[in-house]
């Protein structure tokens, strides 16, 4: 996108926020929680903007899904044809079925952990480790009647819709549903994302 390569260039980002050249080393290390780690391959990556998660999934000839998309794929059930509170379903959230605040894991798990929190469709860590950026522009749902308009309706606009919270959101908030959003150029510190390709 234009506008990401813009601010590519005027911010000088060579890579994921936090990430560091090792010269000594010879490799990428990132600096989390943790302190200095060497790059794990398998795990989530976290700190990136919209644009530079957009791009990744062009690269990768894929895409970031729309927020229609996920929330399908993280809480609809095509046995019962019902929509589940949860990817699992409805039964309660456990640390078995996601990496939350509540886990004390302090960084995203490894891609593949947590198959008791399975979705329907297969999809493993919906909720939890990284906020994935979506496609979509946050919009107030119709009808949506707010008690704070000075608050809810200036930020309705030119952000990006983000799901599933992260390894640093409770449990007790935590459901399908749950929604955030930041402007496209934010790198978040608990963002994310998952690549969409269609059928």
């Amino acid at each position: 996108m234009a506008d990401g390569w813009e601010m590519v260039l005027s911010e000088n980002w060579e890579s994921p926020l936090y990430w560091v050249f090792d010269k000594d080393d010879n490799k990428w290390k990132k600096k989390d929680f943790r302190g200095s780690q060497e790059i794990r391959m398998n795990e989530p990556i976290v700190n990136l903007s919209y644009y530079e998660a957009d791009a990744f999934c062009k690269w990768a000839k894929k895409r970031l899904p729309s927020e229609a998309e996920w929330e399908k794929a993280a809480s609809w059930d095509s046995n019962s044809s019902s929509k589940t509170i949860y990817p699992w379903g409805n039964t309660p959230m456990t640390n078995e079925h996601a990496n939350l605040l509540d886990s004390y894991i302090w960084h995203p798990a490894e891609a593949g952990c947590y198959p008791k929190g399975k979705s329907h469709y297969g999809c493993y860590q919906m909720l939890g480790d990284v906020w994935e950026w979506t496609s979509s522009e946050y919009v107030l749902y119709p009808g949506f009647q707010s008690r704070f308009e000075e608050y809810t309706d200036k930020w309705a606009i030119n952000q990006k819709v983000l799901r599933g919270g992260s390894f640093a959101t409770p449990k007790e908030q935590i459901r399908s549903s749950y929604r955030n959003y930041f402007k496209p150029y934010e790198r978040i510190l608990f963002s994310g994302f998952r690549c969409a390709a269609d059928a």
